[in-house]
């Protein structure tokens, strides 16, 4: 009889720098059955480097649905377009938003958009693979 490999274990790790919202992320894993497969830790995503060397990042950045805050989010994104290029080749990074520049402003190209709701509120889920040194956007 033919044997089956085992899948090779994957890091599926979230982020968020709220610590509220990591306990009710952590929570709701926990009631779901996914507390001991996905790891939830609070931490800014600027600064964080992945433990391994490929996985899955999911991460929810601000939206911007207040006055002032979209000019902040500009600034914002590149920034976090920049970290995740230096720092995490090799993962598929996952950003559900309600703002769709998001993408543009991070220099990055979705290999997926999956429209996705929020509520009421029409939002994406943007797929990005980072393979080092090709994902700058032409």
């Amino acid at each position: 009889a033919a044997r089956c490999k085992a899948p090779e274990p994957m890091d599926i790790r979230g982020y968020d720098i709220d610590e509220k919202a990591v306990r009710a992320t952590r929570r709701n894993l926990d009631e779901s059955g996914f507390g001991g497969i996905v790891t939830v830790d609070r931490s800014d995503l600027l600064e964080t480097e992945p433990l391994t060397d490929h996985g899955i990042l999911i991460a929810n950045p601000p939206y911007g649905e207040r006055l002032g805050e979209l000019d902040e989010l500009a600034l914002f994104y590149p920034q976090l377009g920049s970290a995740l290029k230096k720092h995490w080749a090799g993962w598929n990074c996952f950003f559900f938003t309600a703002d769709l520049r998001l993408p543009k402003l991070l220099g990055l190209k979705p290999s997926r958009k999956t429209p996705l709701f929020n509520g009421p509120l029409e939002c994406r889920l943007f797929e990005v693979r980072m393979v080092a040194g090709s994902n700058r956007k032409a």
